[in-house]
């Protein structure tokens, strides 16, 4: 019985130091990365790590992470029968670049500076046979004179000597001016490969970056997903825009030029992009009471434009808590089974402080409002409006995109949109007159401010802006000049007169469309009488010779504005005299005492 116990106790020593064994032979794999969401300044990426069997405990080394990830954002999470106990970030040093294509290049690097290396030496070499020449030169000429006066010079050894010297000296010179450009162009070279290395790595790349898991994996083998932040990613909308003249219908190109400088190369990927803030803590933050205080003499914005550049250094300054308290990864990250991936205590201390932060600024963002009179607030609140739309887009097909410095244009979507399709003249501000078109965003996607390339019968006409445009909304885009079409713009006549002790100006305009085409044209013609905020300058308009634009959405938006729009039918050839004709009166009403004073355009 004794022996028996005693063997049991030895055979389970035994497995204890098997299982051991097994758990330290590390398994080193790089997986394949599957899926990247693009956000604004970072990505998260997800890696697919194949487990072979057997089964066990192990640990399983994920090697070649990118030189920009972000170390606490190391999150694994268990697929298919595995179990993911622990995860850990580890830098190791190494004596070359992990990656084939930086090898590669050190390779070429190395190369050419053994090349600059020989021609240095070569060069020393030229120099050093050029001081022995000289040498010889001094001492062939004193002993050629005294020869000369005994009467006893060898000329043929003298001719030979004389030219000895310059043919070295010929072949010496030729040699060092091969060298010299030899030299140049090998600085050349190494400047460029230098250059396409730092591309790819950004930095040096001859530290290994890797995550060491802690897993149970089935005896059939299983797998695990990885996934990890990299700064140094970035993408913003750009769209082409296509049409035919006179068509119902527009194509919208929906584009992302992506930079991204992680150090790893995306192929073959699920991409998704995001102006979202990349978040790994599930807690809000927590909102603090706001005491408020009066007192005299307190910095109040003097117009709608100061409001709204306080409260845009507000936003960026919410923003950056925002990003430091959800990407900055020191509040013990853990992963759905519980491995745990960060410093727990150090992180709590990290976001209190991202908290106090928060409601900090957002403190000093509600003392802002109760301070800023309402008209500012409201002209502000559009422009906000259009900053803070967050969205996400997953491309239907999967891609590639290259660790790369300059950057990369993958398409979004394409789009059939329809369009209504006018000329625009606003001869107070230009005389030529654009053709334009109005685009409504039937599509499942909201667009996000950005420029534009337009097309018109397949040809580039020029470049814009594509406002932020939610789903059902519509916008307008231009497609170039109609160089047919002239607009002028005349003040034929001003009075000034005073009623009740009132100031009264009075104003006579005279506008025109010329066509010089073989076609007539609808033009939507546009001008506008000012506005006053306060209501202390009345304004009228006294007659008009055509009837303003009964247009729902312009009586609606433009025309409480102060913007007037007609809508001109002009002939072909219609120049000079037959040119289409607005006249209008505009009558303006204030106290005498007073004077008209511009006000600053909006958002300068």
């Amino acid at each position: 019985m004794r022996y028996c116990l005693s063997w049991i106790v030895t055979a389970a020593l035994f497995t204890s130091m098997a299982c051991a064994a097994d758990a330290a032979k590390s398994l080193q794999l790089s997986g394949k990365i599957d899926s990247v969401t693009v956000y604004r300044g970072q990505a998260l990426v997800a890696r697919v790590v194949e487990l072979p069997a057997p089964g066990g405990l192990r640990e399983i080394v994920v090697t070649d992470l990118p030189v920009q990830v972000v170390p606490g954002s190391l999150f694994a999470e268990s697929a298919d029968g595995t179990e993911v106990r622990s995860v850990l970030y580890r830098e190791r040093a190494v004596s070359q670049d992990v990656r084939e294509e930086v090898r590669k290049l050190d390779e070429q690097i190395r190369g050419v500076q053994d090349e600059q290396a020989a021609n240095t030496r070569t060069l020393q070499t030229l120099a050093e046979q050029k001081t022995y020449l000289d040498r010889l030169s001094t001492f062939v000429a004193p002993t050629a004179q005294v020869e000369l006066s005994k009467g006893v010079l060898n000329a043929e050894t003298l001719k030979n000597l004389t030219t000895y010297q310059f043919e070295q000296r010929t072949k010496i010179a030729d040699e060092e001016l091969k060298l010299s450009k030899a030299g140049r162009d090998l600085g050349e070279r190494l400047v460029i490969l230098q250059r396409q290395r730092n591309e790819l790595t950004g930095t040096s790349g001859r530290t290994v970056r890797e995550a060491v898991v802690f897993a149970s994996i089935p005896e059939k083998g299983g797998k695990l997903r990885l996934r990890y932040l990299v700064n140094n990613a970035n993408w913003f909308p750009s769209y082409n825009v296509r049409a035919e003249a006179g068509a119902k219908q527009a194509t919208l190109e929906y584009n992302a030029s992506v930079q991204q400088q992680s150090g790893e190369d995306w192929g073959d990927v699920q991409m998704t992009l995001s102006t979202a803030t990349p978040s790994l803590v599930a807690m809000a933050p927590a909102l603090e009471s706001l005491e408020v205080a009066l007192a005299s003499g307190a910095a109040v914005p003097a117009s709608a434009a100061g409001y709204l550049k306080s409260k845009r250094q507000l936003e960026e300054q919410k923003e950056e808590y925002n990003t430091r308290r959800n990407a900055d990864n020191k509040f013990g990250n853990m992963s759905i089974n519980g491995a745990i991936t960060g410093n727990g205590a150090g992180g709590q201390a990290a976001q209190l402080d991202a908290d106090r932060g928060l409601n900090d600024v957002a403190g000093r963002m509600q003392v802002l409002e109760f301070q800023a009179k309402d008209w500012q607030r409201r002209d502000a609140k559009q422009a906000m409006q259009d900053e803070t739309v967050s969205v996400t887009y997953q491309l239907a097909n999967r891609t590639s995109l290259p660790s790369r410095q300059d950057m990369q244009l993958i398409q979004v979507a394409t789009m059939q949109m329809p369009s209504e399709f006018y000329k625009l003249a606003a001869p107070v501000l230009s005389s030529y007159v654009y053709d334009q078109a109005t685009l409504t965003n039937g599509g499942k996607m909201v667009l996000l401010a950005g420029p534009v390339a337009s097309y018109l019968n397949g040809q580039f006409v020029g470049g814009g802006q594509v406002p932020t445009v939610a789903i059902g909304e519509t916008f307008n885009v231009g497609f170039g000049i109609d160089s047919s079409l002239r607009a002028t713009r005349e003040l034929v006549e001003k009075t000034e007169t005073v009623q009740a002790g009132n100031k009264v100006l009075n104003f006579n305009y005279h506008l025109t469309i010329e066509n010089f085409g073989a076609k007539p044209a609808t033009v939507r013609l546009t001008d506008r009488m000012p506005t006053s905020k306060d209501n202390d300058i009345k304004t009228t308009i006294e007659s008009t010779s055509v009837a303003l634009s009964t247009d729902a959405s312009y009586l609606q938006r433009d025309r409480k504005k102060g913007i007037l729009r007609w809508e001109l039918q002009v002939p072909a050839q219609a120049i000079d005299t037959k040119a289409s004709v607005v006249d209008f009166k505009l009558k303006l009403e204030f106290d005498r005492q007073m004077s008209i004073a511009g006000m600053p355009v909006q958002g300068k």
